[in-house]
This record gives C-alpha cells, structure tokens and sequence, in this order.
C-alpha cells in the first residue's frame, strides 16, 4: 500500500515507460479523459464570455435608448415621437418620467 502519492505516480509512470500494453492503454485513456475534460471547459468559459459579452451589450444598447428617451422628455417631445425614434414602448416612457 502506497501512501505517497508522488511514488505512487512515479510507479504508475514506470511501469507505463516499461511496456505494459494494458497500462499503456489506460494511462493513453486517463491522459486523454483530462484532456478532453480541460477543452471542454475551456470551451464553456469561452461561449460563457462570449455570451455575456453580448447580454452587455444589448443592456447597454437599451440604456443608451432609455438616457436618450429622458433627455427627449425633458425638452417635451412628444411621447409617440420618443417611441419611435428610441423603439421604447410608450409604458417604458412613462416609467422614465
């Protein structure tokens, strides 16, 4: 029984290195299980990134819309033309007031 998990390693190595087919075999597997586990998280975190990159940038787009609909309402636009102009709905208008 092997306490030491670095000699435990190392043996695993050695008898990998010494031409055991079997063990060749399922350390190709294991090596192979961490790497595909390694892309695919990688891959999640980037459609993640990606992801929330978007969601920003449409919150933004529809604040951007919402500051401008205020700046409309204070020089008394009518609420229709900022609904047009801006694509807010005339209830989104009014929530700004």
């Amino acid at each position: 029984m092997i306490k030491n998990e670095k000699i435990k390693k190392a043996e695993e190595e050695l008898e990998y290195l010494t031409g055991d087919e079997e063990a060749k075999r399922l350390a190709y597997l294991r090596e192979k299980a961490i790497r595909d586990e390694y892309n695919s998280n990688s891959m999640a975190r980037k459609i993640g990134l990606e992801e929330g990159i978007q969601k920003g940038i449409q919150k933004g787009k529809i604040e951007n819309r919402k500051e401008i609909a205020k700046k409309m309402l204070e020089e008394n636009i009518d609420i229709e033309i900022i609904a047009k102009i801006t694509t807010l709905s005339v209830d989104e208008i009014k929530k700004l007031k």
